[in-house]
């Protein structure tokens, strides 16, 4: 017995937008519909379960975190994610406060959306809550995302140590673990330094990506805690998850 595919609605009031998302999901054989406004959803949901809302912050009429806000109160199980220009960090809170799942700022990366898409579509299909404060890697490790839906870019030792802590989540990993999975057949030979200027290049690119200001620094740190003499403690949630193929 085949399963229901998840349904997907895209609330974006600029339509050469919306039909540009329609178009890279509808090739990936996602079921989705699109619409303009709230009004237009509210009476779409009347007749066809959501199971994932896309909505723009600037619709006209209601805006998109008033509908994000309704929705979670009305569709506690329904993913959703925000999508807008706002980039700064208080923008990204009053998104995920509304109700979001996540939240990507435009320029969207397609690939992005998809895996938002999937982690949330999983979520779904297992009748789940999504962790407040999960991290995922995608794109076989090279693409972290925050708590706040941000895609960073990670190069090859980053993306060793975060998918080595996300084997071993919630557990300390040792440094010489991190260094036989970093440099696979030359351990010896490895400058166990170069994973300390790894690790502080990783947190103060999360930083950099999150633009945050310093009020904010604590919400946007990588929460990687050292243990001493030991190695490293990855202390929030993180998952691997593949691309949608």
């Amino acid at each position: 017995m085949n399963e229901k595919p998840i349904y997907i609605v895209i609330v974006e009031d600029n339509p050469d937008l919306r039909d540009e998302l329609q178009f890279q999901l509808s090739s990936e054989r996602l079921n989705v519909a699109t619409m303009g406004d709230a009004k237009a959803f509210d009476d779409h949901l009347l007749n066809h379960p959501c199971d994932i809302a896309i909505l723009d912050i600037g619709l006209p009429g209601e805006d998109g975190l008033s509908i994000a806000n309704r929705l979670r109160q009305t569709h506690s199980k329904m993913g959703i994610i925000i999508l807008t220009a706002r980039s700064e960090l208080d923008s990204r809170l009053d998104g995920l406060q509304c109700g979001a799942d996540a939240y990507l700022v435009k320029p969207i990366s397609g690939l992005e959306l998809q895996a938002q898409i999937l982690s949330l579509s999983r979520r779904i299909k297992l009748g789940g809550v999504q962790a407040p404060n999960s991290w995922t890697l995608q794109q076989a490790g090279r693409e972290l995302i925050t708590p706040l839906g941000v895609s960073i870019s990670l190069t090859n030792m980053e993306s060793s140590v975060m998918t080595t802590l996300a084997q071993q989540s919630g557990e300390v990993v040792s440094r010489e673990l991190l260094i036989k999975n970093i440099a696979i057949k030359n351990t010896h030979e490895f400058d166990p330094r170069r994973l300390e200027v790894c690790i502080s290049r990783l947190r103060q690119k999360i930083q950099n990506s999150m633009g945050v200001s310093t009020s904010n620094e604590k919400k946007a740190e990588l929460p990687l805690k050292t243990v001493r003499n030991v190695g490293y403690i990855f202390t929030q949630t993180i998952t691997s998850e593949d691309l949608i193929p």
